[in-house]
C-alpha cells in the first residue's frame, strides 16, 4: 500500500512539474512579444532591442547555432576482465565534465549535453546510474554539442595524451563530427538567485 501511494505521489509530482514548465514556456513567450513590442523603434529603442537580444544571448536562455561539432560518448562494450573495476568501461560524471572543459578552453561559445543548456551555474554530476545536468537526470550515450571553431576543438580533443586518447584505452566509444551549422537549446529552467544581486561599481 505504501508502495502505491509513493507511485501515485511521484506521478502527480511529475505531472506537475511538466505543467510548470509549459506554463514558465508559455510566459517566457509572452515576455519575449512584449519586450519586442516595446524596444522595437529607431535609434534609442532600436539600440535597446539589439542590447537585449545580445544579452539574451551571453545569458543563455537563447537557442544559438552556428559551425561546430558533436561528442557521443557510450560505455564500453568490452569485456571487463576478473581483475578489471568494472567502473572503468562505464561513462561518468567527471568524464563529461572533462570533454566539456576542454571544449570551453578551446573556444567553444556554447556547449549543450543531450538537449541540457550549460551556464556558469550549471552542475554535472553523478546520480546513480545516470548522470545530473541542470537537476535532469541522463543516461548514456551522451550527445555534446558546442558551437565554435570545430577543427579547433576537434583537434584540442585529439591531441596526443589528451581526453579522448585516455577515455579510448577502456574502450568507451567516442565519436566526433564536425558540422557547417549545429543547434544548441536555450537554457529552459528557472534561474534563481539566493545571494547574487546587482553591485554598485562597474
Amino acid at each position: 500500500m505504501r508502495t502505491s501511494e509513493m507511485r501515485a505521489l511521484l506521478m502527480d509530482a511529475l505531472r506537475q512539474k511538466h505543467e510548470l514548465q509549459q506554463e514558465l514556456d508559455a510566459l517566457r513567450d509572452e515576455l519575449r512579444a512584449v519586450e519586442t513590442a516595446a524596444t522595437k523603434g529607431e535609434g534609442t529603442l532600436e539600440r535597446l532591442h539589439r542590447e537585449l537580444e545580445n544579452a539574451r544571448l551571453l545569458a543563455g536562455i537563447t537557442a544559438v547555432e552556428g559551425r561546430g561539432l558533436t561528442v557521443t560518448i557510450n560505455d564500453s562494450k568490452r569485456s571487463a576482465q576478473a581483475t578489471d573495476d568494472p567502473a572503468l568501461f562505464i561513462v561518468h560524471d567527471e568524464d563529461i565534465l572533462k570533454i566539456t572543459n576542454v571544449l570551453r578552453a578551446s573556444g567553444a561559445e556554447a556547449i549543450s549535453i543531450n538537449g541540457q543548456r550549460l551556464l556558469a551555474t550549471s552542475e554535472i554530476h553523478c546520480a546513480g546510474p545516470s548522470v545530473s545536468i541542470n537537476n535532469v537526470r541522463i543516461a548514456a550515450p551522451f550527445v555534446i554539442t558546442a558551437i565554435g571553431d570545430n577543427v579547433a576543438l576537434e583537434s584540442a580533443l585529439r591531441m596526443r595524451g589528451g581526453i579522448i586518447e585516455t577515455l579510448s584505452y577502456f574502450g568507451l566509444e567516442i565519436d566526433v563530427k564536425r558540422y557547417d551549422k549545429v543547434t544548441v537549446p536555450g537554457f529552459t529552467r528557472p534561474l534563481r538567485f539566493e545571494w547574487l544581486k546587482p553591485g554598485q561599481g562597474r
